[in-house]
């Protein structure tokens, strides 16, 4: 059975991957504005990779509000309805944080996950019992791993220190995240 499920996850893992890599990493400006605001203010002195960052985590933090609320409705088992609530609670507030370091930039805030995220909401969605669970959880693992990968290296030898202070008082959650989605496997 566990080779069964193992099998199983390799599956949905590659037609993730490849429904991914079929869609733009960066989707154009006029696929992004129908879920986009502007922000008013001046752009400040961050640098581009930084306001990329930024914007990078706040559509994953949207991702993850969606793979929440899917957990809570959707789980087969207590233990992941509970995760996704509380996914959820989170990164509700991780996504309103991330905002308003993106105010005084003048660049679109995305009010939407990522068009892969969106790609991966659709895979769980087709998916009820412990297949949902299964995936979800691997999902999990996958972005908070590719999110600790990425805040740390904002933690580096970042000249704006509100984006270095933010990505390193954001570890200790991606962390716990993580965590507690390897402990449902």
């Amino acid at each position: 059975m566990r080779l069964l499920a193992n099998q199983w996850i390799a599956a949905l893992g590659a037609a993730l991957t490849l429904g991914a890599a079929a869609q733009p990493r960066d989707a154009a400006p006029e696929q992004q504005g129908a879920g986009t605001v502007s922000a008013q203010a001046n752009r400040g002195t961050r640098n581009t990779r930084q306001t990329e960052f930024l914007l990078d985590a706040l559509r994953t933090s949207l991702a993850d509000v969606r793979m929440g609320e899917l957990a809570a409705q959707q789980g087969n088992d207590q233990r992941v309805r509970d995760y996704g609530t509380k996914l959820k609670n989170d990164f509700t507030t991780q996504a309103a944080e991330i905002e308003r370091l993106l105010e005084p930039l003048d660049v679109p805030i995305p009010t939407e996950p990522s068009a892969e995220a969106l790609s991966h909401l659709a895979a769980l969605t087709r998916l009820t019992g412990k297949e949902f669970d299964l995936a979800f959880v691997q999902q999990l693992i996958w972005t908070h791993t590719d999110a600790i990968a990425s805040y740390e290296g904002q933690t580096h030898a970042n000249p704006d220190r509100s984006v270095h202070d933010f990505a390193a008082a954001s570890l200790p959650l991606l962390r716990e995240h993580l965590a507690r989605a390897e402990a449902l496997r």
